[in-house]
């Protein structure tokens, strides 16, 4: 009995290609079965480094960068550089890294013509990212695409007033997706943190959510998010009904998640024209803040910022309140 399993190259007719998987990994060698058989004993050579990547193509850097970021990263950034990484091996896949050049990364991007300036960015970073983590690993001794020009940012301009909150509301008829919408409306949460919050997080007699530090996104110190009168009647009641697992269900008692939140918005959509997601409500809840008065400081403490200068980059949020800039000009002047 051989306890040691042997990998074998094995060609698949329906796509003319030779395969091989190494230790869960599957590799592709090509369609000539000679070079395809020279490529699998080097793979095979490098098996037993466990310093070294089996490939030099850009799909097994990146693919050992997802497994560094599966022990060093949240599952959500690493479930996102997976899935562009699978993009970008489907249009290149095996592509050396020697030859990976700034204009593979732009037509890549290019290909999909339905991506937002904002979600192109995302896509070139998250290759960037790959790449520069091999040259920091000494994979690679530099990186061709870390000056690669990237779309601006978008930013959501969008603001909610109260009115037209009150207006998305009268086109919701569920009670668990009101629910939903009230508290990101009243607290100015993060969509993530509303989509996880549990029983465990809540300290009902000082009305507020706290959640741990391993659990925040700055990873710096515990997110206090405090609760107003109505979303704490919402969480109180929430508590009762779910003492285990996440707090804030659809109305088949399944835990809502991004793709479900944003299902939700595309309805809403249908009925007022406009496309909301929970980030937007965030935001508004900063500009309604800033706009009664509340000090930049404490609304950044309030949201949770690790730096009370992020506030800046929301205050040009208040141009869309026209009567609050009237009044605050006249009090300039006295």
């Amino acid at each position: 009995y051989n306890m040691y399993y042997q990998p074998k190259a094995i060609f698949r007719t329906a796509r003319g290609q030779w395969y091989v998987e190494i230790d869960g990994r599957q590799h592709r060698l090509g369609p000539d079965k000679e070079a395809a058989f020279e490529r699998y004993h080097e793979l095979m050579d490098s098996r037993d480094d466990p310093g070294r990547i089996l490939a030099d193509d850009v799909a097994s850097i990146i693919d050992a960068f997802l497994d560094w970021c599966e022990n060093y990263r949240a599952a959500k950034t690493y479930e996102s550089y997976r899935y562009r990484r699978q993009l970008f091996f489907d249009l290149y896949p095996q592509l050396p890294a020697a030859d990976l050049k700034p204009y593979h990364v732009q037509q890549w991007v290019d290909s999909y013509r339905q991506l937002s300036p904002g979600s192109k960015r995302n896509y070139i970073r998250a290759i960037q990212r790959a790449m520069k983590w091999a040259e920091q690993q000494g994979y690679i001794d530099r990186s061709s695409i870390g000056h690669i020009e990237k779309p601006p940012q978008g930013r959501r301009e969008t603001i909610v007033t109260p009115e037209e909150f009150e207006e998305i509301l009268g086109h919701v008829a569920m009670r668990e997706a009101r629910d939903l919408l009230t508290v990101a409306w009243e607290t100015g949460c993060r969509a993530q943190e509303i989509l996880n919050v549990e029983a465990r997080h809540v300290e009902l007699q000082n009305a507020r959510w706290v959640f741990p530090i391993k659990e925040t996104k700055t990873k710096r110190t515990p997110r206090l998010i405090y609760l107003t009168p109505t979303a704490l009647e919402i969480t109180e009641r929430l508590v009762r009904q779910r003492p285990t697992g996440k707090l804030f269900c659809n109305s088949q008692g399944r835990p809502w998640t991004t793709r479900s939140v944003n299902c939700l918005f595309q309805r809403i959509q249908k009925k007022v024209g406009k496309k909301y997601c929970l980030t937007v409500l965030r935001h508004s809840w900063c500009t309604r803040a800033l706009a009664n008065g509340v000090d930049a400081l404490t609304v950044s403490i309030l949201m949770g910022h690790a730096d009370p200068s992020m506030i800046a980059r929301v205050y040009s949020h208040l141009s869309h309140v026209p009567e609050y800039l009237a009044e605050q000009a006249q009090k300039a002047i006295g």
